[in-house]
Formats: structure tokens, sequence, C-alpha cells
């Protein structure tokens, strides 16, 4: 049986929201802004950025046998946007410092083998491309994180 998909959502948010970068970006330390409902690029203004927010769109279970519950596996998206229109800047590296972010923050804590979200799943980890897209054209810098969360 599953733990309140809810209770999950809400223990990788708070993960999620608790990235800090390596080097300032925007004058930031961290997110700007961060939801948990996407917005067009359009709008979220400049100095929102970095935004990060975080969606979920698929759920799979798959069932053992008949007399066992599923395993549910639950994938989620977390968009990054940032500001890349100032030419000073090189935007790819704007992005790694945030991936390098996002990477600690659902990394597992000291002493653990994996990321079980304080108990809740058996797994939460990054799987599956993740999108880059610097902005160097139109200064609107873009990162799709894949995110998969398994359940036992």
């Amino acid at each position: 049986m599953i733990n309140s998909r809810e209770a999950i959502m809400t223990a990788l948010f708070t993960k999620l929201q608790a990235a800090v970068f390596s080097s300032p970006i925007n004058g930031s330390s961290t997110w700007v802004t961060t939801s948990r409902r996407l917005q067009l690029w359009a709008d979220v203004a400049a100095s929102s950025r970095p935004y990060m927010c975080m969606t979920e769109h698929h759920e799979q279970q798959v069932y053992k046998s008949e007399n066992v519950p599923a395993y549910v596996t639950i994938m989620i998206d977390v968009f990054v946007y940032i500001d890349s229109k100032d030419q000073g800047t090189t935007p790819s590296i704007i992005l790694n410092i945030i991936l390098d972010a996002l990477d600690a923050a659902i990394a597992p804590g000291p002493g653990e083998q994996r990321q079980t979200l304080g108990g809740l799943v058996s797994h939460c980890r990054v799987d599956g491309p993740v999108l880059k897209d610097p902005g160097d054209i139109d200064g609107d810098g873009l990162i799709i994180y894949p995110i998969k969360i398994t359940t036992t």
C-alpha cells in the first residue's frame, strides 16, 4: 500500500525548495520563486527567477499478483526557469550550478544508500534525460529535471 501521495509530494518539494547554489544566480543562493503549479515562462518575471516548480503528470501501478498491493511509480518533472539575457554570463554555467544543487537536494543523507523521503518511498531519484536549454537566443533558460519515485 502506498503512503499518502500528498505526504510524499510535500516531502519531495521541501527537499527541492532547500536546494542551495554553489554560486549566486542573479544575486540569489537559492530559488527566488517556487511553486507546485507550472506557470508559463511569460508569466514568471525575470525578477522572480531562478524559478522552480514541481509537476506531477504520470503514475503507474504494477501488480505482481492479485493478492499483493501494487508497486507504484510516480514521475515528477521539475521545471526551472532562469533569466539568461545578461550577455556577460554564460547560461550553461548557471544551469550546471542549478543541476548540482538539485542533485544534492535529493541525494541520500549521510549513511543512507538511497533517498526514501524519510521512509515514505523505496526510491526517489533523477531518472531519464534532463532537458537543458540555456536560453542563448531568447534569454529564457530552462531545465526539465525528471524524478522517479517508486514505492513497495
